[in-house]
C-alpha cells in the first residue's frame, strides 16, 4: 500500500497571542511538536531494527506499509519546518500562498487531486496529531471492508494531562444538536455500526455526533468520488472556521462520518500534542 500524508502547518510569531500557531514563547515547543508528528509516522510505518542478541547484531525490518511518502504544507515562510530534518526523514515541503492562514488546509486537496493516480490511501493531518498505533491503517481498511467505501472512519483526539479531569482526555465531545444536521441529514445512515470481534464484544461505531479531528483519510476510491463532486474545492468555510472546515467539511458532504464509540473509543485514536482542552474550565464540571 502506498501512502500519501500531507500535514498542514503554520507558524508566524505574535506578542500576546493564546493560540499556538502564532504564540512567540512557543516557536521551539511547536517545532518540536511538528518534528515528533513527522516521526511517528516514519518511526511507526516505517522500516524498524531488532537487536538480535544471538549475533549481536542489528536485524532490519520491512515498515508495516509498502511506501509512505510525507509532505508538509505551509503558507510560504510562516512555518517551522526544519531543513535537515525534513531531509533526514524524506519530507516533501510544498509551500503555497493565501491570505487567510486558516485556509491553508483547503491545499492539501489539490495536493491530493494531482497526486490521485499515485496512492492507495491519503491522508490529512494538522500539524499536531500523534499517530502511535502501529494496527490504524489496518483499522481504516478493516472498517471499509466491513461497512464499505461510502463510510469514512475518523479517530477520535485525546490529550495526555496530568493536571487534567484524568490523565487522558477525549477533546472532541458532542456539538449542539443541530449543528451539523444539514450534511447529516443530506446522507442518511445507520447511527450506529457493530463490527464483530472474537473473545470480545462487537466494536461499536457511532455516527459522530462531532466530525471533526483535524485528520481525515480516504482510499483512491474515496477520493476519487469526493473529486466528481460539485462541492470539491469548493472552499465552503461554513463549519465552525476555514480551519475546521478544511479538515472535515468537504468529507462529511461525502460521506458519512463514524468514530469508535464508548468504551471502543481508543480503538480509533489519534494524539492531540497540546493540553489546552483538557485544561479548560468547564461551568459544569
Amino acid at each position: 500500500m502506498r501512502v500519501l500524508l500531507a500535514i498542514v502547518h503554520f507558524f508566524r510569531a505574535e506578542e500576546r497571542s493564546t493560540h499556538s500557531s502564532t504564540d512567540a514563547h512557543r516557536r521551539d515547543q511547536r517545532a518540536a511538536v511538528l518534528r515528533g508528528v513527522i516521526d511517528s509516522w516514519r518511526g511507526t510505518f516505517g522500516p524498524a531494527t531488532a537487536i538480535n542478541i544471538e549475533t549481536k547484531r542489528f536485524d532490519r525490518l520491512r515498515g508495516s506499509v509498502d511506501g509512505l511518502d510525507i509532505a508538509v504544507i505551509t503558507n510560504g515562510s510562516d512555518h517551522l519546518l526544519d531543513d535537515a530534518h525534513a531531509k533526514a526523514r524524506g519530507v516533501r515541503h510544498i509551500k503555497v500562498q493565501v491570505d487567510n492562514p486558516r485556509m491553508l488546509g483547503f491545499a492539501a486537496q489539490k495536493v491530493f487531486a494531482e497526486a490521485r493516480n499515485s496512492y492507495d490511501l491519503f491522508c490529512y493531518s494538522e500539524d499536531d496529531l500523534r499517530v502511535g498505533d502501529p494496527g490504524f491503517i489496518d483499522k481504516l481498511m478493516a472498517f471499509q471492508d466491513c461497512f464499505g467505501w461510502k463510510r469514512v472512519l475518523a479517530p477520535n483526539r485525546f490529550e495526555w494531562n496530568a493536571a487534567g479531569p484524568t490523565l487522558k482526555t477525549w477533546i472532541d465531545g458532542d456539538l449542539r444538536p443541530g449543528a451539523i444536521a444539514q450534511w447529516v441529514d443530506a446522507l442518511p445512515d445507520e447511527a450506529f455500526l457493530h463490527r464483530p470481534v472474537p473473545g470480545r464484544p462487537a466494536l461499536a461505531f457511532r455516527r459522530a455526533a462531532n466530525p471533526h479531528s483535524g485528520f481525515y483519510a480516504l482510499t483512491a476510491q474515496q477520493l476519487a468520488h469526493w473529486s466528481r463532486q460539485a462541492h470539491y474545492l469548493d472552499l465552503d468555510s461554513s463549519f465552525i472556521s476555514p480551519l475546521e472546515s478544511a479538515a472535515t467539511l468537504g468529507v462529511m458532504k461525502t460521506f458519512p462520518i463514524y468514530k469508535s464509540f464508548g468504551t471502543d473509543m481508543g480503538h480509533f485514536e489519534v494524539e492531540h500534542l497540546d493540553t489546552r482542552f483538557s485544561s479548560m474550565k468547564l461551568p459544569g464540571a
